[in-house]
């Protein structure tokens, strides 16, 4: 089960109120997905996106100068910081994020709503 500050990394990577008419992460049945996700995935990626997920609430912040954890940020400044995570010099700071994309992509690319919404056929 996802803590809330899991969640909220999880909500600012597939906002629910997008620019797109798209679901958001947790219409898509992300929790359903980590579920299984957890019980299959082979530890090395469990632990990655573990880590990813607390690099994301702990450390994102901080490099947009403001105070973690991420529960804390509005959701502009979630989002801004997902995006300083992803252009940190710091090579390791940039896979997390990548791994964080991977996982949550594999659950939202493969929901039907998500591929009616797109127009991409089931």
């Amino acid at each position: 089960m996802l803590n809330r500050r899991q969640r909220a990394v999880i909500e600012a990577l597939v906002p629910k109120d997008g620019p797109a008419p798209l679901p958001g992460a947790f219409d898509a049945n992300f929790e359903e997905f980590f579920a299984r996700f957890e019980a299959t995935a082979l530890p090395s990626m469990r632990w990655g996106f573990a880590a990813g997920l607390w690099v994301a609430a702990w450390i994102a912040p901080a490099l947009i100068l403001k105070l973690p954890p991420i529960t804390r940020l509005s959701t502009e400044d979630r989002e801004a910081a997902l995006e300083a995570l992803g252009k940190s010099r710091i090579y390791l700071l940039r896979q997390m994020l990548l791994l964080l994309k991977a996982v949550v992509s594999f659950c939202y690319g493969a929901n039907p709503k998500v591929r009616q919404a797109l127009g991409v056929p089931s």
